[in-house]
């Protein structure tokens, strides 16, 4: 559903801002107590449609107390506009609470405005019970057990510096096995006397063939820690037709930019 009626742009407005508008599909966390919330780009003049599909049921939703700028509207078909009346200053967030069933933990969002892009509609499903197998898992621990040396299968490629001066995430290594990728990465703690900057989800995104951008978390599996170092296996299989993988790291109350992973072969360095 492309949401037309729902845009309140003048149409030379629309015309301006109409390469910044997105569609995507936002991956429920199965623990969203424990991760960072998700993220809603918002403008003034345009209408987010957020929307929750079976399972998922659109029950309460919480704003900050005292909250003028920011309009939300329920719909009976589980779908949540917001509409805000002004942009958001640079680094202003604003916490969105949605409970989403009877016993579930409610789903925590930040309506933020990004100055390259804004959401038109973002669908929010709840994902499906993952089985890697048995042989994705052991590759996993191979690579975690596998020396650094060995373990480096692709160029490392920085993903994220996590306050430069304290933490860093790095992908070591990068295998593609079909349409499934092993990442290796490592966080380093720079800061010495410090607790190490602790890795608590992976995400995903891909562009999917029409256009839509599914973002989901990924397969985390964590191996040997120290006092400086971290290291950890990112896996799960790429959609069929879908292009240009990014990767994020996550730290519980601080979300990771998402950044770009090579999909080609890369020779195994002797």
């Amino acid at each position: 559903m492309r949401p037309g009626p729902w845009l309140l742009l003048p149409s030379l407005l629309l015309s301006t801002l109409a390469s910044a508008f997105q569609w995507r599909t936002l991956v429920a966390p199965a623990r969203p107590d424990e991760v960072p919330p998700l993220e809603l780009h918002i403008r003034s003049g345009v209408a987010t449609l957020a929307r929750f599909e079976a399972p998922l049921r659109l029950g309460a939703v919480r704003l900050l107390a005292h909250e003028e700028r920011i309009q939300l509207v329920q719909m009976d078909d589980g779908t949540l506009v917001v509409v805000t009346t002004t942009n958001l200053a640079e680094g202003e967030q604003i916490p969105l609470t949605v409970e989403t069933g009877p016993g579930a933990e409610p789903l925590r969002f930040v309506l933020i405005t990004r100055h390259d892009t804004v959401d038109v509609q973002v669908r929010v499903v709840l994902g499906r019970v993952s089985d890697h197998g048995a042989e994705a898992e052991s590759m996993a621990r191979s690579l975690l057990a596998a020396p650094d040396a060995r373990a480096t299968l692709a160029v490392p490629r920085e993903t994220e510096d996590l306050a430069p001066r304290e933490s860093r995430g790095l992908v070591q290594s990068l295998l593609w096995m079909g349409r499934r990728f092993f990442a290796t990465v490592a966080v380093h703690n720079r800061k010495k006397g410090s607790l190490p900057w602790r890795l608590v989800q992976a995400r995903l995104r891909a562009t999917l063939p029409d256009g839509t951008l599914l973002e989901w978390p990924a397969h985390l599996t964590s191996g040997t820690t120290s006092p400086i170092r971290q290291r950890y296996i990112v896996t799960d299989l790429l959609p069929d037709g879908a292009s240009r993988l990014e990767l994020a790291l996550d730290g519980q109350d601080s979300p990771g930019a998402y950044q770009r992973l090579s999909m080609e072969e890369v020779p195994t360095r002797p």
